[in-house]
């Protein structure tokens, strides 16, 4: 049997964990001195609504190498194998950590797939890879299979500022966007694995108008009318739920997942950010 493992940074949910077995690889955030782990117990609200509205911003860690150790010899007590989705290696040295202690386990047990982005277009490639396992794929063909379908799965941020971004050193190539932005909502993505800014909006609406109208796009060039959606927020059920409006009203929706952004991403977004993120599915 082979192990499917992602990254707390893909915002995994205890509940999708057993639907879809995968197995959470918690990361770290540290304020007052103490490290939390982003575990399954975390509480969103209240770090989003107290933590991250002090002064001093929280910073944010990947599993030391004897974490990944701990889990790795845990998981290969009951599974054969292990693919495990990282965050970015560009955006977190959690890829160079992983990937140095899969090494001592042998070639070809444990395979580290960076994903080359993050929240949940990092969530929507294990699960392309859970359900090619559950078909009886093998681990190159899964491998190979999730690699090929990368491009029709994409992720799409609204940020209510680069504040967060620019403090925590994840700015990337939105540096560009960082003069004048006080009252743009900047739209970003993940390109070659770092953060890319998109387009600025004056509002969430437009924001969401344009995301709307790049998955149509998406669509006619693909032909793929079937979409799984996932949506993440840093605390900002209306556009979320305004988002989840116009993805059922304008588009097939095969699946349609709300999810807290995670902390150890949304530390470096912050707070009242939404995303979506679609794989636009075969029929």
């Amino acid at each position: 049997m082979i192990a499917v493992l992602s990254d707390s940074t893909g915002s995994l949910t205890k509940d999708m964990a057993d639907k879809y077995g995968i197995i959470l690889v918690p990361y770290y955030v540290i304020y007052s001195g103490l490290s939390y782990k982003e575990d399954f117990g975390f509480d969103y609200i209240d770090y989003y609504q107290n933590i991250m509205t002090k002064d001093e911003l929280p910073t944010t860690s990947q599993p030391s190498t004897e974490d990944f150790a701990k889990i790795y010899e845990e998981v290969l007590k009951t599974h054969d194998s292990i693919i495990h989705f990282t965050i970015s290696n560009k955006l977190s040295k959690g890829y160079g950590n992983a990937k140095k202690v899969s090494e001592r386990f042998g070639k070809d047990k444990i395979y580290i797939y960076d994903s080359l982005t993050v929240l949940g277009k990092q969530t929507l490639l294990a699960m392309d890879a859970v359900k090619r396992r559950d078909q009886g794929e093998g681990m190159q063909e899964i491998i190979d299979g999730v690699k090929s379908e990368e491009k029709y799965i994409d992720i799409f941020a609204v940020f209510d500022t680069l504040k967060y971004l620019a403090k925590g050193g994840r700015i990337g190539k939105a540096q560009a966007f960082i003069g004048g932005l006080l009252s743009v909502k900047p739209v970003l993505t993940t390109r070659d694995g770092e953060t890319n800014p998109i387009c600025k909006v004056r509002t969430h609406a437009q924001g969401l108008n344009w995301i709307i109208d790049k998955i149509k796009t998406d669509i006619e060039d693909t032909g793929r009318k079937k979409v799984f959606a996932i949506i993440e927020d840093a605390l900002n059920d209306e556009w979320a739920d305004k988002a989840e409006e116009r993805l059922r009203d304008e588009f097939d929706i095969v699946e349609l997942l709300r999810l807290r952004m995670s902390v150890v991403t949304g530390t470096h977004i912050g707070p009242k950010a939404w995303d979506i993120a679609y794989h636009l599915l075969p029929e």
